[in-house]
């Protein structure tokens, strides 16, 4: 798969993941590793693309259930260590099942942050998405008719896909089987065509060089106000990245700056918190 990289890059991706692998194992709660297949979407010919075969980490409140439940999609690095302790915590704290979805490990895949890999990846995590989803539903302590989506980034404009109305279209799955709601840290809105099909919380940096939030806004003025409700908070001085506590210092990351935000991360969470609450419990 191409992918366009300076050495200088490539080194820094790779000395993220090891610090990445180091932090999990240092700090993570304990996480069940889980396998499922992507979801099957239909052509237009009338074929079939089958899904990937996928990982993911599965983390659980205590008690039988069903509980909500909430799936997270990465971004295009991968989800570094302490974001990935502090978001499962959070979600199952507040009583949601959580299943991180990893997207590239079993496609032998380090990033996917440069090159026309880059678009090429994105649809195809959109079936990983709806195949987690399937997946969920199939667990008995989970409520399949309370489930969302949480993405970062890349992650965050999958999320966003997903949520389009064609997109319930286009895989093979339950036809009462639906996203309740999405998440979308800085996503990639000037990539999105459709207007979300269910309730929606965009957060995003004002100064973020990766994801720009006048497209976020431009793109949401042109949807309208007709439809599920569109919740979008922009920060002031704040950049790409901005949850992730391990980007603090920030630094260049493939000739874009990223660095973490306590105020806005910590304002973030309340909102995500008080968003999944009024849509899934």
């Amino acid at each position: 798969m191409p992918r366009t990289v300076t050495f200088a890059a490539a080194v820094a991706v790779t000395l993220w993941c090891v610090v990445c692998a180091l932090m999990t194992d240092a700090w993570a709660t304990p996480l069940e590793r889980v396998e499922f297949e992507g979801a099957t979407q239909r052509l237009i010919s009338g074929g079939l693309i089958v899904g990937d075969h996928i990982q993911g980490y599965l983390a659980k409140p205590e008690g039988v259930g069903p509980f909500p439940a909430v799936i997270g999609l990465h971004g295009c690095a991968g989800m570094p260590g302490t974001t990935k302790r502090k978001l499962v915590d959070d979600l199952v704290g507040w009583g949601y099942v959580v299943l991180l979805v990893d997207s590239f490990a079993t496609r032998g895949i380090e990033h996917a942050c440069t090159g026309g890999f880059l678009w090429d990846i994105a649809g195809t995590r959109r079936s990983d998405a709806y195949g987690a989803l399937a997946f969920l539903a199939r667990q008995t302590f989970v409520d399949p008719q309370r489930v969302a989506a949480v993405g970062f980034s890349q992650g965050a404009w999958v999320t966003l896909l997903a949520a389009e109305a064609n997109s319930f279209e286009l895989f093979v799955h339950a036809s009462n089987l639906g996203f309740r709601a999405v998440v979308a840290f800085y996503p990639l809105c000037r990539a999105v065509a459709g207007r979300p099909l269910i309730p929606t919380l965009i957060l995003i940096g004002a100064l973020d060089e990766w994801t720009p939030a006048a497209d976020c806004s431009q793109k949401i003025d042109a949807w309208g106000t007709d439809g599920a409700s569109i919740e979008h908070v922009v920060y002031p001085s704040v950049h790409h990245s901005f949850y992730y506590p391990e980007l603090q210092p920030g630094r260049t990351i493939f000739g874009r700056w990223a660095e973490y935000n306590e105020e806005a991360a910590t304002d973030a969470t309340r909102r995500m918190r008080e968003f999944l609450k009024r849509h899934l419990n």
